[in-house]
């Protein structure tokens, strides 16, 4: 006669890797596709941008939704999905102005003046520098964290 072992029922839970990992791509992709689209319209932040990232939002808050038992068997879950939408979407937009005015050229007085006001004031490296700089950081440091399951039980 041959013997059953008794093996416990493995249930997968749920984990920071499979849980926010494809959260945090799916709206870097999202926030690409907008500066893109943003790029491609003549480079003003629109209507249809704000559209756009108002959707995002809904999705944020839908996949909130659906995930949020899940999110609680992961320490810092939901705090961390926040920060990661928050840090994608201004340093998307922080990062597409830094780029926007650095390639702009300087007119003396046409369109490149503001610009170029804005670029030799102190304000401009202690908010838009340094924001999307360290927001970037940030966010490869969430995303380093998640791969290295840095938030599961």
């Amino acid at each position: 006669m041959g013997t059953t072992q008794n093996t416990p029922v493995q249930t997968s839970s749920p984990n920071s890797r499979t849980l926010l990992l494809p959260y945090a791509l799916g709206l870097i992709g999202a926030m690409l596709v907008i500066q893109i689209v943003i790029a491609l319209t003549g480079g003003e932040v629109t209507i249809l941008a704000g559209g756009l990232t108002a959707l995002v939002a809904i999705g944020i808050a839908v996949w909130l939704i659906l995930k949020q038992r899940a999110l609680r068997h992961v320490r810092f879950g939901v705090v961390i999905a926040h920060v990661i939408a928050f840090v994608t979407i201004t340093t998307s937009y922080n990062l597409h102005a830094i780029i926007r005015v650095m390639f702009t050229p300087f007119e003396v007085d046409g369109a490149g003046a503001p610009i170029r006001a804005l670029l030799e004031s102190s304000w401009f490296g202690a908010t838009l520098v340094m924001s999307a700089l360290w927001g970037l950081g940030l966010l490869f440091h969430l995303l380093g964290s998640v791969l290295g399951r840095g938030w599961e039980d």
